[in-house]
Protein backbone atom coordinates (compact mmCIF):
# COMPACT_ATOMS: atom_id res chain seq x y z
CA UNK A 1 0.00 0.00 0.00
CA UNK A 2 1.44 3.40 -1.09
CA UNK A 3 2.37 5.66 2.01
CA UNK A 4 0.02 8.21 0.52
CA UNK A 5 -3.21 6.17 0.93
CA UNK A 6 -2.42 5.36 4.26
CA UNK A 7 -1.73 8.74 5.32
CA UNK A 8 -5.07 9.70 4.29
CA UNK A 9 -7.27 6.94 5.97
CA UNK A 10 -5.66 7.37 9.11
CA UNK A 11 -5.87 11.27 8.70
CA UNK A 12 -9.42 10.31 7.67
CA UNK A 13 -9.44 8.26 10.64
CA UNK A 14 -8.69 10.92 12.99
CA UNK A 15 -10.64 14.09 11.37
CA UNK A 16 -13.55 11.81 11.71
CA UNK A 17 -13.36 10.90 15.10
CA UNK A 18 -13.05 14.58 16.27
CA UNK A 19 -15.75 15.63 14.36
CA UNK A 20 -17.73 13.40 15.75
CA UNK A 21 -16.57 14.07 19.21
CA UNK A 22 -17.68 17.76 18.39
CA UNK A 23 -21.17 16.77 17.96
CA UNK A 24 -21.45 14.88 21.43
CA UNK A 25 -20.28 11.61 20.90
CA UNK A 26 -18.64 9.79 23.60
CA UNK A 27 -15.18 9.85 22.78
CA UNK A 28 -12.20 9.26 25.27
CA UNK A 29 -8.79 8.67 24.92
CA UNK A 30 -6.55 5.87 27.28
CA UNK A 31 -2.90 5.51 27.14
CA UNK A 32 -0.90 2.19 27.54
CA UNK A 33 -0.32 1.61 30.73
CA UNK A 34 3.70 1.75 31.66
CA UNK A 35 3.04 -1.42 34.00
CA UNK A 36 0.29 -3.82 33.21
CA UNK A 37 1.45 -6.40 35.64
CA UNK A 38 -0.37 -3.97 37.82
CA UNK A 39 -3.41 -3.02 35.98
CA UNK A 40 -4.14 -7.18 35.76
CA UNK A 41 -3.66 -7.46 39.29
CA UNK A 42 -6.03 -4.08 40.43
CA UNK A 43 -8.77 -5.62 38.61
CA UNK A 44 -7.97 -9.73 38.88
CA UNK A 45 -7.99 -10.86 35.39
CA UNK A 46 -5.59 -13.37 34.20
CA UNK A 47 -3.71 -12.32 30.75
CA UNK A 48 -1.06 -15.06 30.07
CA UNK A 49 -0.17 -16.47 26.67
CA UNK A 50 -2.15 -19.41 25.31
CA UNK A 51 -3.59 -19.98 29.00
CA UNK A 52 -7.37 -19.15 28.93
CA UNK A 53 -8.49 -21.14 25.77
CA UNK A 54 -11.98 -21.95 27.79
CA UNK A 55 -14.99 -21.57 25.59
CA UNK A 56 -17.78 -19.20 27.50
CA UNK A 57 -20.74 -20.85 27.07
CA UNK A 58 -23.98 -18.62 26.20
CA UNK A 59 -25.38 -19.16 30.01
CA UNK A 60 -22.29 -17.94 31.20
CA UNK A 61 -21.73 -14.93 28.91
CA UNK A 62 -23.04 -11.36 30.84
CA UNK A 63 -21.85 -9.01 27.72
CA UNK A 64 -22.05 -9.67 24.22
CA UNK A 65 -19.97 -7.35 21.23
CA UNK A 66 -21.10 -7.71 18.05
CA UNK A 67 -22.67 -10.88 16.95
CA UNK A 68 -24.79 -12.41 15.06
CA UNK A 69 -27.88 -10.11 15.44
CA UNK A 70 -25.49 -6.94 15.64
CA UNK A 71 -23.35 -4.54 13.86
CA UNK A 72 -19.75 -5.84 13.88
CA UNK A 73 -16.37 -5.14 12.13
CA UNK A 74 -12.50 -5.91 12.69
CA UNK A 75 -9.00 -4.95 11.10
CA UNK A 76 -6.07 -5.67 12.11
CA UNK A 77 -3.54 -4.35 10.10
CA UNK A 78 0.39 -5.24 10.46
CA UNK A 79 2.63 -3.15 8.42
CA UNK A 80 6.68 -3.19 8.05
CA UNK A 81 6.47 0.94 6.47
CA UNK A 82 8.64 2.70 8.89
CA UNK A 83 6.97 5.89 7.38
CA UNK A 84 3.47 4.39 8.16
CA UNK A 85 4.54 4.62 11.57
CA UNK A 86 5.13 8.07 11.68
CA UNK A 87 0.99 8.14 11.43
CA UNK A 88 0.49 6.05 14.63
CA UNK A 89 -0.38 6.90 17.85
CA UNK A 90 1.92 4.73 19.88
CA UNK A 91 0.19 3.37 22.94
CA UNK A 92 -2.99 4.63 22.04
CA UNK A 93 -6.56 3.27 22.88
CA UNK A 94 -9.76 5.56 21.59
CA UNK A 95 -13.01 4.50 22.30
CA UNK A 96 -15.74 5.69 20.64
CA UNK A 97 -19.37 5.34 22.63
CA UNK A 98 -19.98 3.61 25.91
CA UNK A 99 -17.99 2.36 29.01
CA UNK A 100 -18.92 -0.70 30.15
CA UNK A 101 -20.20 0.17 33.36
CA UNK A 102 -22.61 2.60 31.22
CA UNK A 103 -23.70 -0.53 28.84
CA UNK A 104 -27.29 -1.05 30.18
CA UNK A 105 -27.96 -4.49 27.13
CA UNK A 106 -26.57 -8.10 27.13
CA UNK A 107 -25.11 -7.15 23.42
CA UNK A 108 -23.90 -4.02 21.31
CA UNK A 109 -22.55 -2.83 17.99
CA UNK A 110 -18.75 -3.55 18.01
CA UNK A 111 -15.67 -2.64 16.19
CA UNK A 112 -12.09 -2.89 16.35
CA UNK A 113 -9.10 -1.25 14.82
CA UNK A 114 -5.54 -2.52 15.57
CA UNK A 115 -3.02 -1.27 13.58
CA UNK A 116 0.13 -2.30 14.31
CA UNK A 117 3.91 -1.50 12.77
CA UNK A 118 6.51 -4.01 12.72
CA UNK A 119 10.34 -4.57 11.43
CA UNK A 120 11.27 -7.02 8.73
CA UNK A 121 7.73 -8.86 9.31
CA UNK A 122 7.23 -12.52 7.51
CA UNK A 123 4.45 -13.60 6.13
CA UNK A 124 4.35 -16.26 8.56
CA UNK A 125 4.39 -13.21 11.65
CA UNK A 126 1.69 -11.46 8.97
CA UNK A 127 -0.35 -13.73 9.06
CA UNK A 128 -0.49 -14.56 13.08
CA UNK A 129 -0.73 -11.32 13.68
CA UNK A 130 -4.11 -10.96 12.05
CA UNK A 131 -5.46 -14.01 13.87
CA UNK A 132 -7.18 -13.83 16.92
CA UNK A 133 -6.39 -16.71 18.91
CA UNK A 134 -3.68 -14.87 20.35
CA UNK A 135 -6.13 -12.40 22.22
CA UNK A 136 -9.50 -15.01 22.83
CA UNK A 137 -6.65 -17.35 23.83
CA UNK A 138 -4.51 -14.98 26.25
CA UNK A 139 -7.11 -13.07 28.01
CA UNK A 140 -9.42 -15.06 31.47
CA UNK A 141 -13.15 -14.98 30.74
CA UNK A 142 -12.82 -12.88 27.38
CA UNK A 143 -13.47 -14.95 23.80
CA UNK A 144 -13.52 -13.71 20.59
CA UNK A 145 -15.07 -15.62 17.51
CA UNK A 146 -15.55 -15.11 13.47
CA UNK A 147 -17.41 -16.38 10.58
CA UNK A 148 -17.44 -14.81 6.92
CA UNK A 149 -18.24 -10.80 7.60
CA UNK A 150 -18.97 -11.32 11.44
CA UNK A 151 -17.21 -10.60 14.67
CA UNK A 152 -17.87 -11.25 18.44
CA UNK A 153 -16.98 -10.98 21.77
CA UNK A 154 -18.30 -12.77 24.71
CA UNK A 155 -17.20 -11.29 28.48
CA UNK A 156 -17.90 -13.86 31.07
CA UNK A 157 -19.83 -12.74 34.21
CA UNK A 158 -16.99 -13.53 36.45
CA UNK A 159 -15.35 -10.83 35.05
CA UNK A 160 -17.51 -8.21 33.46
CA UNK A 161 -17.86 -5.84 37.24
CA UNK A 162 -13.98 -5.32 36.91
CA UNK A 163 -13.65 -5.17 32.95
CA UNK A 164 -13.10 -1.99 30.87
CA UNK A 165 -12.31 -1.20 27.48
CA UNK A 166 -8.88 0.09 29.22
CA UNK A 167 -8.10 -3.08 30.21
CA UNK A 168 -8.71 -4.89 27.49
CA UNK A 169 -6.55 -2.46 25.39
CA UNK A 170 -3.57 -2.67 27.50
CA UNK A 171 -4.01 -7.02 27.51
CA UNK A 172 -4.17 -6.53 23.92
CA UNK A 173 -0.85 -4.75 23.70
CA UNK A 174 0.64 -6.94 26.39
CA UNK A 175 -0.20 -10.22 24.54
CA UNK A 176 1.31 -8.66 21.21
CA UNK A 177 4.56 -7.53 22.47
CA UNK A 178 4.96 -10.84 24.15
CA UNK A 179 4.20 -13.29 21.69
CA UNK A 180 6.22 -10.81 19.23
CA UNK A 181 9.00 -9.80 21.37
CA UNK A 182 11.63 -6.89 19.73
CA UNK A 183 9.64 -7.22 16.43
CA UNK A 184 6.81 -4.52 17.34
CA UNK A 185 7.60 -0.99 16.81
CA UNK A 186 4.33 0.96 17.18
CA UNK A 187 0.98 0.22 17.79
CA UNK A 188 -2.34 1.76 18.51
CA UNK A 189 -6.04 0.47 19.01
CA UNK A 190 -9.53 1.63 18.57
CA UNK A 191 -12.46 0.64 20.05
CA UNK A 192 -16.53 1.63 18.39
CA UNK A 193 -19.39 0.65 20.59
CA UNK A 194 -23.08 1.43 20.09
CA UNK A 195 -22.54 4.02 17.53
CA UNK A 196 -23.61 2.11 13.96
CA UNK A 197 -23.23 5.58 12.04
CA UNK A 198 -19.56 5.36 13.23
CA UNK A 199 -19.28 1.72 12.39
CA UNK A 200 -20.61 1.90 8.70
CA UNK A 201 -18.10 5.10 8.42
CA UNK A 202 -15.13 3.60 9.81
CA UNK A 203 -16.00 0.44 7.36
CA UNK A 204 -15.94 2.67 4.60
CA UNK A 205 -12.88 4.81 5.58
CA UNK A 206 -10.65 1.91 6.07
CA UNK A 207 -12.43 -0.28 2.78
CA UNK A 208 -9.09 0.48 0.91
CA UNK A 209 -7.05 -1.73 3.18
CA UNK A 210 -9.23 -3.85 3.46
CA UNK A 211 -9.40 -4.41 -0.51
CA UNK A 212 -5.44 -4.64 0.23
CA UNK A 213 -5.48 -7.10 2.97
CA UNK A 214 -8.39 -9.21 0.37
CA UNK A 215 -6.11 -8.81 -2.45
CA UNK A 216 -3.44 -10.19 -0.28
CA UNK A 217 -4.90 -12.97 1.04
CA UNK A 218 -6.27 -14.42 -2.95
CA UNK A 219 -2.84 -14.17 -4.03
CA UNK A 220 -1.72 -16.27 -1.67
CA UNK A 221 -4.64 -18.59 -2.65
CA UNK A 222 -3.99 -18.42 -6.03
CA UNK A 223 -0.05 -18.85 -5.55
CA UNK A 224 -0.92 -22.06 -3.34
CA UNK A 225 -3.05 -23.11 -6.17
CA UNK A 226 -0.62 -23.01 -8.67
CA UNK A 227 2.09 -25.07 -6.60
CA UNK A 228 -0.32 -27.85 -6.10
CA UNK A 229 -1.99 -27.65 -9.80
CA UNK A 230 -5.40 -26.47 -8.26
CA UNK A 231 -7.97 -26.42 -11.10
CA UNK A 232 -10.87 -25.24 -8.85
CA UNK A 233 -12.13 -22.07 -8.96
CA UNK A 234 -13.88 -21.98 -5.50
CA UNK A 235 -12.25 -20.30 -2.66
CA UNK A 236 -10.09 -23.11 -0.48
CA UNK A 237 -12.40 -22.32 2.82
CA UNK A 238 -15.68 -24.20 0.74
CA UNK A 239 -13.85 -26.61 -1.43
CA UNK A 240 -14.34 -30.01 -0.88
CA UNK A 241 -10.83 -31.61 -0.65
CA UNK A 242 -10.14 -29.55 2.21
CA UNK A 243 -8.69 -32.11 3.64
CA UNK A 244 -6.52 -33.81 1.11
CA UNK A 245 -4.97 -30.30 0.59
CA UNK A 246 -4.02 -29.52 3.74
CA UNK A 247 -2.30 -33.15 4.29
CA UNK A 248 -0.50 -32.32 1.12
CA UNK A 249 0.73 -28.61 2.16
CA UNK A 250 1.80 -30.44 5.43
CA UNK A 251 3.84 -32.50 3.08
CA UNK A 252 5.32 -29.75 1.10
CA UNK A 253 6.55 -27.98 4.10
CA UNK A 254 8.36 -30.18 5.70
CA UNK A 255 10.02 -31.50 2.57
CA UNK A 256 10.96 -27.73 2.42
CA UNK A 257 12.38 -28.02 6.19
CA UNK A 258 14.30 -30.72 5.13
CA UNK A 259 15.88 -29.38 2.72
CA UNK A 260 17.11 -25.86 4.45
Amino acid sequence: MKTELFEEIVKNLRNYIDSEAQKGKNVTIYEKNPNPYRLFEKVNISVEIDKHKEIILQEETKLEFGGTNKKSFSLVYPFSNSVFSNFINNGSITLIGQKIRDITDLSIDFGMIILIGVKNITEKDWDSMRHFNLISNGIEGFLIRTIPRKFWCRISKNILPNFSFEFLGNAIFYLYQHRFTNLIETMEIIFVNTYTDVIDEFIRITSKINSYINEKWLEKIENWKKRIDCEYDWGCEICPYQAECYELKQVLVERERIGK
